[in-house]
């Protein structure tokens, strides 16, 4: 259906937030009844913005008194989430680069391929072996704590305790793992509020990765110093990811850019990890108890990860949704994408001020959930092509009304 059917054909950009005046919206706009001659006036009836409120009303009372639904709810909103921008100290991304085996990586697959990536690690047993070992190493001091948590009977008591533990582990474990991580970040039915508030950290609190390997990257990615190519770029990251880590950057020709480099051995340690985890899923296959078919799962998901790796698809799916979007929904922005300085590991996008979701007052909701629900219809039943960012603070921004400018809601093609 096309988005005109939505907005209205010649509505202007927001008309959809402006067709109500009612200051509760849609849920006060009402139209008039026209009034039979001589009939009785209907009695008056408790309005549906009234009754919306009451059941607001009611349903925060019903929050506030269940403290695992609070802690739940303050996950979804992100307000859990403090103002850094990276992980603990002390905690280390563990990756395959620590093998130090030069010849890593030298015929991996750049689309998935698990038959390729299966002929490659079954040629490097010592480098799968050593994986193994840094897996369990890392994971065996959590899973002694649980253990002693049950033997005692306090893992209520340690659940927070042991819910940060996770974190700082799922993060240690790599790329994949935090992806893991993050997805089950949103997932009420199998991990508790607390330790969902913990891994929801997982979405902007990495560890970074040394400054002079990053540079190094733009240079062998782009062709040049970092120097040559910008006017100028921040001396440290100003966040990092699973994936990789953005700096500030100027252009030249003075526009403000925003440049993702990708960590060094992640194709590396992604595929090792999922060589591992391939082979458990066809040991597993062997038990009739076991019914859902873990290799397929995991081959549909490891395909998207892959994805996730070529900024170069990336930034021709940011330009491909910004250009849908433009006509309809003005007020949803997406960076613009500097091809000629994108490669498959650098990324570089124009620069937007904003704040997180997790960050926005009250009164900025009622906008963001106009703007969100028709950018997510249109998708649904325009476009067929998602923003699939579902995570608290990674994927969307917030840019507030300024003076007499619109609020713009930025994704973050991600």
């Amino acid at each position: 259906m096309p988005m005109a059917h939505l907005l209205g054909k010649h509505a202007p950009p927001g008309a959809c937030m402006q067709s109500c005046q009612s200051s509760s919206r849609l849920a006060g706009c009402r139209r008039p009844f026209r009034q039979v001659a001589g009939a009785a006036a209907a009695p008056p009836t408790t309005s549906v913005s009234h009754m919306s409120a009451n059941m607001k009303q009611k349903m925060r009372s019903s929050m506030e008194e269940n403290e695992q639904l609070k802690v739940l709810m303050a996950g979804f909103r992100g307000s859990n989430l403090d103002a850094s921008d990276f992980a603990s100290a002390g905690v280390r991304m563990q990756l395959v680069t620590d093998l130090q085996d030069q010849d890593l990586g030298a015929a991996l697959p750049l689309t998935y391929d698990p038959d390729a990536i299966n002929r490659y690690w079954n040629t490097r047993p010592t480098a799968v072996i050593t994986r193994i070992t840094q897996l369990l190493t890392i994971a065996g001091t959590f899973i002694g704590g649980l253990v002693s948590d049950l033997i005692a009977g306090c893992l209520k008591e340690n659940e927070v305790k042991r819910a940060i533990e996770l974190r700082d582990i799922v993060t240690s474990l790599g790329p994949a793992y935090i992806k893991l991580g993050q997805a089950l970040s949103i997932r009420p039915d199998i991990l508790s509020p607390a330790a969902m508030n913990e891994l929801q950290k997982l979405c902007d609190k990495v560890p970074s990765f040394d400054n002079t390997v990053a540079m190094q990257v733009i240079n062998d990615e782009l062709g040049a110093p970092w120097y040559e190519i910008y006017a100028d770029l921040t001396p440290e990251p100003i966040a990092a990811a699973s994936l990789g880590q953005v700096y500030k950057g100027r252009m030249k020709t003075g526009e403000e850019v925003a440049v993702k480099v990708q960590r060094p051995g992640v194709l590396e340690t992604v595929t090792v990890d999922l060589y591992i985890i391939r082979k458990l899923g066809l040991m597993l296959k062997r038990f009739p108890q076991v019914t859902t078919d873990v290799v397929a799962l995991l081959d549909e998901w490891a395909a998207r990860f892959f994805d996730e790796l070529d900024y170069v698809k990336e930034g021709q799916n940011a330009t491909l949704f910004a250009q849908q979007m433009a006509e309809d929904l003005p007020q949803v922005v997406v960076p613009k994408t500097y091809s000629q300085l994108t490669s498959r590991r650098v990324l570089t996008v124009s620069w937007l001020e904003g704040e997180k979701l997790s960050q926005s007052k009250a009164d900025d909701v009622g906008d963001l959930v106009n703007i969100g629900v028709i950018c997510y219809l249109k998708q649904l039943l325009d476009t067929g092509f998602f923003h699939a960012g579902k995570l608290v603070s990674s994927s969307v921004m917030w840019q507030p009304p300024f003076n007499t400018f619109s609020g713009t809601l930025q994704l973050l093609i991600a």
